[in-house]
C-alpha cells in the first residue's frame, strides 16, 4: 500500500512537471511570434516608409503593342486583317515592392472589404483623353457602328423577296404568330409585314419583312439556292433557310425572352448585366443606334445558372428593341463592355449553361451584336472566355477586343466605341449611373413566376 501511493506521488509530480513544462514552451512560442511580428511590421513600416498609403497603384510601363498568333486568350483569335480581333499587349510589371506596400497598407487602412471599389490603375503622369471620336478607331471598330441607310443590292433585295415568301409558305401561321413576339415584348415588331414606299424609305424597309430575313441571310452568306448549314447545330448537315425562321419563331413563342422572373431579378440584384446608353452614330444627321450593354461578371449574386442565362437573354432582348426604337426600325444592334473585375471560380457558370447561352444567342439573335470590348478579365475571367470562344464562329471572335492594360488607350477606344458620356465610372469615365434591379425590372407585365419561366426546358428540350 505504500508503494502504491509513492507511485502515484511519484506521478502527481511528474505531471506536474510536464504541465510546467508545456507552458513555459507555449509561453516562449508567443512570446517569439510576438517578436517576430513586431520585426516583421517593423521591417516592413521601414520598407514602405516612402509609399503612400493609397490603394492606387501605378500602370504597368507599355513596351510595345503586338498581334499573338499563338498561345494565351488571344491565339484563339483569327483575324484576317487589322479591322477586329484583339489588342495584345506585352507590358513591365509595377514594382513589386511598391504593389506589396500599397495593399499592406490599404490592408490596415480599411480597405480590404470585398464591396470597396477595386485598386485603380492610373497613369504616373496625367494625360488629357479627348472626349470626341477617333476617327482612325471608329474605321478601325467599323463593327460597333451601323449606318440606319444600309444600300442592299439588287440580288440580293431578290433574295430576302424569295426568303419570305418562302418562309410565309413554309411556316404555319406566320404572319399573325411573328406579330405576337414583338422586339422586347411590345418595343418594336421583330417581323415588318407592310414595307414601306416613297423616297426616303430604304431598300430594306421597301421589303416585306426586311430586317429580319437580311440578318439571317448575311449570316448565311447569301446562299442562292437558300439552304444553308444555319442554325449551326440545328442544321449541321443542311436545312432550306426558312428552317431558321420557324426555329427562332417557335424560341420566341415558348421561351419569351422579353418575360423575366424573382429568380433572374435575385440573380441581378447587383448588376451583373444590364443594357444602358447608346453608341455614338457614326453617320451625321443619324441618331446613336448600337445599344450598349454592360456585363460586371464579379458582381453576379450566383443562385441558378437558368436564371442566369435569362439575365443574360433578356437583357439582350431589351437591347434589340432599343436600337429598333431608337433608330426607327432600321438598326437593331448592341455592342458589349465586359469588366471582369471580381470575377471567381464561385461565381463560374456551368459549361452546359454556357452552350445554352451561346447557341440562343447565335440561333435567334442573328447580325445583332456589334462588337465585344473585354477588359479586366483575370486568370478566371480568361479561363472562361476560352471556353466560350471555342463555341462561337469565326464571325463572333472576330468582333471580340481586348481592351489594353494602359488607361488612356483603353479610355480612347471607350470614348470612340460607347462614347464619353456613357464611359462609367468604374472604367475611369464620367457616367455615375447605378444599376437598380427594382427599376429594370419594375414592369409587371414582363414578370413571371420561376416556374413558368422553365416551362422551354419542356416544350422546347433543344434549348434544355
Amino acid at each position: 500500500m505504500a508503494t502504491i501511493k509513492k507511485q502515484n506521488g511519484e506521478l502527481k509530480k511528474s505531471s506536474s512537471k510536464s504541465a510546467e513544462f508545456y507552458a513555459a514552451f507555449v509561453l516562449g512560442g508567443l512570446v517569439a511570434l510576438g517578436l517576430l511580428s513586431i520585426l516583421i511590421v517593423s521591417g516592413i513600416y521601414l520598407t514602405c516608409k516612402g509609399v503612400p498609403s493609397s490603394p492606387v497603384l501605378e500602370c504597368p510601363t507599355i513596351v510595345s503593342k503586338k498581334e499573338t498568333k499563338k498561345g494565351g486568350l488571344a491565339g484563339l483569335f483569327k483575324r484576317k486583317d487589322s479591322t477586329g480581333g484583339p489588342i495584345e499587349l506585352e507590358i513591365a510589371s509595377p514594382d513589386p515592392k511598391d504593389c506589396a506596400c500599397r495593399l499592406f497598407l490599404g490592408y490596415f487602412n480599411g480597405n480590404s472589404d470585398s464591396n470597396a471599389a477595386p485598386n485603380t490603375c492610373v497613369p504616373s503622369q496625367k494625360q488629357t483623353v479627348s472626349k470626341k471620336p477617333s476617327k482612325e478607331l471608329m474605321q478601325k471598330y467599323k463593327v460597333a457602328f451601323t449606318t440606319e441607310r444600309l444600300p442592299v443590292p439588287q440580288d440580293h433585295q431578290q433574295l430576302i423577296a424569295e426568303f419570305a415568301e418562302r418562309t410565309e409558305k413554309s411556316v404555319p401561321d406566320w404572319e399573325e404568330r411573328a406579330s405576337k413576339v414583338q422586339w422586347g415584348g411590345s418595343a418594336w415588331p421583330w417581323y415588318v409585314s407592310q414595307p414601306k414606299s416613297g423616297g426616303d424609305a430604304t431598300d430594306l424597309e421597301k421589303l416585306r419583312g426586311g430586317n429580319l430575313f437580311f440578318s439571317y441571310l448575311r449570316i448565311m452568306k447569301w446562299p442562292k439556292t437558300l439552304s444553308a448549314h444555319f442554325p449551326f447545330k440545328l442544321c449541321a448537315k443542311g436545312c432550306d433557310s426558312e428552317v431558321a425562321l420557324g426555329h427562332t419563331l417557335e424560341w420566341r413563342e415558348k421561351y419569351k425572352p422579353w418575360m423575366y422572373s424573382p429568380a433572374v431579378v435575385k440573380e441581378n440584384e447587383k448588376g451583373f448585366v444590364f443594357f444602358h446608353g447608346f453608341s455614338d452614330s457614326k453617320e451625321e444627321g443619324e441618331n446613336s443606334s448600337h445599344a450598349i450593354v454592360w456585363i460586371r461578371g464579379g458582381l453576379r449574386n450566383k443562385i441558378d445558372d437558368t436564371a442566369q442565362t435569362r439575365a443574360y437573354v433578356n437583357t439582350l432582348e431589351r437591347a434589340v428593341a432599343a436600337s429598333y426604337a431608337r433608330s426607327n426600325g432600321r438598326v437593331g444592334k448592341f455592342n458589349v463592355v465586359l469588366d471582369g473585375t471580381g470575377f471567381s471560380f464561385r461565381l463560374m457558370p456551368s459549361l452546359h449553361s454556357v452552350k445554352i447561352f451561346v447557341t440562343m444567342l447565335q440561333d435567334h439573335f442573328p447580325d445583332k451584336l456589334g462588337i465585344i470590348l473585354m477588359t479586366n478579365l483575370g486568370s478566371v475571367g480568361e479561363m472562361l472566355a476560352k471556353m466560350i470562344l471555342k463555341l462561337l464562329s469565326e464571325e463572333v471572335r472576330n468582333k471580340i477586343i481586348i481592351l489594353p492594360h494602359d488607361p488612356q488607350e483603353r479610355q480612347a477606344i471607350l470614348n470612340t466605341v460607347v462614347s464619353y458620356d456613357n464611359s462609367p465610372t468604374w472604367l475611369g469615365g464620367t457616367d455615375t449611373y447605378q444599376f437598380n434591379a427594382k427599376e429594370y425590372y419594375a414592369d409587371p407585365e414582363f414578370m413571371q413566376s420561376d416556374k413558368e419561366a422553365l416551362e422551354y426546358l419542356e416544350t422546347m428540350p433543344y434549348h434544355a
